[in-house]
């Protein structure tokens, strides 16, 4: 987890949060005189003419507004005055008044509008995807502010949440054609927010890339950076604001030219907010903060890409929208994702119990906002109902959905974040579907951590074993521990046989009683799985001592026959014939000692025949790579073999050394026979704790319809007997890849090989 460093004094730290509640402020007090205020029904889109104002009518069934007005109209003029004359010259009309608007439709004509008051309802359908975004995005900031307000990262966060939702606010409430020609607090609050604090907010996005990226502690080119990152945005708007008076015709076009300015304003930011945090990511060196980086710069990437596209360049370069209304915001959703993922993934800011919560709240407010608004539309565009009988019905529907929504939320977010605790038989049925899936035994210990941590979505999560002097021993583990490490004990039949070590999920959110009675179930069932391992362990030490042992003695009894009762026999035959030379044929000893003659001549073959049985020679007299070699002289035909290896191994005990030579020669010896190649590879060469044999053929590969024969079988047995591994497949390119690792450390003190060989 982070280290936390802070990066001012109390008062600086507490600007941020005060900034933050101006704007939120500022924006309920534009959002609620918009709503008190008399409204036409329009609503103008940013981005005006000089000449006028194209609106839209939430809500009207084909586009046309109760109020006479329709979705495209471009506006002129308002009660016998034209917008381009000025803004704020009508006098602020009484709901139900009706005036007089100048309108350019397919030619100049006049409607007549009735003034009433606003309808929040098509404002919410077209603007709550731009809500759930900021409300989202404000929930996860404040959660991190108040977990971590010494965090660089999370002031500049809570700027940027509370201007956009501030701003979010007073654009979904929307701004009228009426407030441009009657002025007054609705018109200068909507611009106060919908430019000043609207800069503010992504001045906050250049300032949290920054805080964000930089090293720890935080340097102060780093702080200066900042700075500026704030003050950017707001001071090129305040320049292009003062720039673009003189270049306006009127009032009108001025807010038309600073509305346009604004749009390329945030697109610059955007793109540079991810090129800096894709910089920064490309140069960190730290692995940990890498990760954390990688899920928001792929998502404020992904959120970047699709506003540009669908938002901010059609507008610069077209004066179009090809997104929807409110799509806007959901285009920026993986932003919030990608800090939601490395809350989940990384343990970024330390603040899993409140993200617990708020997840909770923001996934169900966001399912009965979309929910509220589908089925209302359903009711009204489905069955003809009016809309206050609608929204009454579906209210009344989503007061009954809360609990049972929330419960499913809680749950679902408690899975992702906690995972089964709460549910032991999901984590027992887990582990024993993950054990059956293993194939080997080895496979076992690591399989069963994996699935505990997964299990419980702890960082780690670690197995030791026992031995008999009641020392204990690290077998294997999963992840990185993060906090305080729980240790369970394993037993089977009340022996200790090991621990299990769990990780809490961070240093201030330690393991609860639910999960330590998880714990506590699963080292039940880990206890017999571990022993069960153990006892396999055991049997395939017990067995390649074994063979050990008995290769060794093999070996030993080679050398004692060849090199002593071999010389032996020789010489009585010898002897017996030098001696037969001296004796007169007809003599009685002359049958006697050519009968011990022929004896030892029978003896001494069938010691040779012993010799032979019980190890190859050319192991002795080649060694491994030159006896593989001598016999692949005796099988190369219309195959070329070669055998790479050192003439000089390492001393290796004497089942490595037979198990070795019996896997080569049997792999070329099926390369010969069976697979058709031209060429084959043998290789042999020492590895880390033990010895390598590697058999390549350029042949027509593996049958997948064979059974395995004899070899293959033998060849598996033989590295199984000394504890290796033995693999073999066909490769994409073709032919048969042979590999066995047998290990040279057999649990014993065994005689060693001619280090000369």
């Amino acid at each position: 987890m982070w280290r936390l460093w802070p990066v001012s004094s109390g008062r600086a730290r507490r600007i941020p949060a005060g900034v933050a509640i101006v704007l939120v402020v500022l924006g309920v007090v534009a959002t609620a005189a918009g709503l008190d205020a008399p409204s036409d029904g329009s609503v103008v889109p940013l981005g005006w003419r000089a000449g006028g104002v194209v609106v839209d009518v939430p809500g009207a069934p084909g586009g046309v507004g109760g109020a006479g007005l329709r979705s495209g109209d471009l506006v002129t003029g308002v009660a016998g005055h034209r917008l381009a004359d000025g803004l704020g010259v009508v006098p602020r009309p009484r709901p139900g008044t009706t005036l007089v608007y100048d309108v350019l439709r397919e030619q100049p004509t006049t409607v007549a509008v009735r003034v009433g008051r606003p309808d929040p309802y098509p404002l919410l359908v077209e603007g709550w995807g731009d809500l759930v975004f900021v409300l989202s995005l404000a929930g996860l900031a404040v959660a991190l502010y108040l977990r971590r307000p010494e965090e660089p990262a999370t002031a500049p966060l809570l700027v940027l949440a509370a201007g956009l939702l501030g701003s979010t606010l007073t654009v979904t409430a929307g701004l009228p054609v009426l407030a441009l020609a009657t002025g007054g607090a609705q018109l200068w609050l909507f611009h106060l927010n919908a430019i000043a604090a609207y800069s503010i907010s992504w001045g906050g996005l250049l300032a949290f890339t920054i805080a964000f990226t930089a090293p720890r502690p935080l340097p102060a080119r780093s702080r200066r950076a900042m700075a500026v990152g704030y003050a950017a945005p707001p001071a090129a708007m305040a320049l292009w604001s003062a720039l673009a008076a003189p270049l306006a015709p009127n009032a009108l076009g001025w807010l038309g030219l600073v509305h346009g300015g604004q749009t390329a304003v945030v697109a610059a930011v955007l793109v540079t907010s991810t090129a800096w945090g894709f910089v920064a990511y490309r140069r960190n060196p730290d692995p940990l903060m890498r990760a954390r980086m990688r899920w928001l710069v792929a998502g404020g990437a992904t959120a970047t890409l699709l506003s540009l596209a669908g938002w901010y360049l059609p507008e610069l370069l077209a004066a179009a929208r090809p997104l929807p209304p409110g799509a806007l915001g959901l285009s920026a959703l993986p932003f919030v994702a990608g800090i939601g993922v490395a809350l989940r993934r990384h343990r970024l800011f330390d603040i899993e119990r409140l993200a617990n919560r708020s997840l909770v709240y923001a996934s169900v407010v966001a399912i009965l906002v979309a929910g509220y608004a589908a089925v209302v539309a359903l009711l009204v565009s489905g069955l003809g109902l009016s809309q206050p009988v609608a929204a009454a019905l579906t209210a009344a529907g989503a007061a009954l959905a809360l609990a049972p929504l929330r419960a499913l939320a809680q749950s679902t977010v408690n899975r992702v974040m906690y995972g089964d605790r709460r549910d032991p038989s999901a984590a027992l049925t887990r582990l024993g579907t993950r054990l059956q899936a293993v194939l080997l035994p080895a496979d076992v210990l690591p399989a069963i951590v994996e699935t505990v941590a997964r299990s419980l979505r702890v960082p780690h999560a670690a197995i030791d074993l026992v031995d008999g002097s009641g020392a204990g021993h690290l077998a294997t583990q999963y992840g990185v521990p993060v906090g305080e490490v729980h240790v369970e004990p394993l037993r089977y039949h009340g022996t200790l046989i090991g621990h299990l070590r769990v990780s809490a999920r961070g240093s201030d959110d330690p393991l609860d009683p639910v999960d330590l009675g998880l714990i506590a179930s699963l080292a039940q069932q880990v206890g017999t799985a571990v022993q069960a391992v153990r006892l396999h362990d055991d049997l395939a030490r017990s067995r390649a001592e074994v063979v050990a042992s008995r290769e060794d003695e093999r070996r030993r009894l080679r050398r004692d026959l060849h090199d002593g009762l071999g010389p032996t026999l020789a010489a009585i035959r010898i002897k017996a014939g030098l001696a037969a030379r001296d004796v007169p044929p007809e003599s009685a000893a002359r049958p006697l000692l050519d009968e011990i003659s022929a004896e030892a001549a029978a003896s001494l073959t069938d010691v040779r025949r012993l010799v032979e049985a019980l190890r190859p020679p050319a192991l002795d007299e080649l060694g491994v790579v030159g006896a593989i070699r001598a016999r692949a002289a005796a099988l190369s035909g219309a195959m070329r073999i070669e055998v790479v290896g050192a003439e000089r191994l390492p001393a290796l005990p004497a089942a490595v050394e037979t198990a070795a030579y019996r896997i080569a020669v049997e792999a070329i010896t099926n390369a010969a026979r069976h697979s058709e190649a031209t060429h084959c590879t043998a290789t042999v060469a020492p590895s880390d704790g033990g010895v390598e044999v590697t058999v390549r053929d350029n042949g027509r590969g593996l049958d997948p319809a064979r059974t395995a024969g004899v070899g293959i079988r033998s060849m598996r047995e033989r590295a199984a007997e000394v504890g290796g591994v033995w693999s073999m497949r066909s490769p994409p390119g073709g032919g048969t890849h042979i590999r066995a690792f047998l290990p040279t450390n057999l649990g014993g003190d065994h005689d060693q090989a001619d280090p000369r060989r």
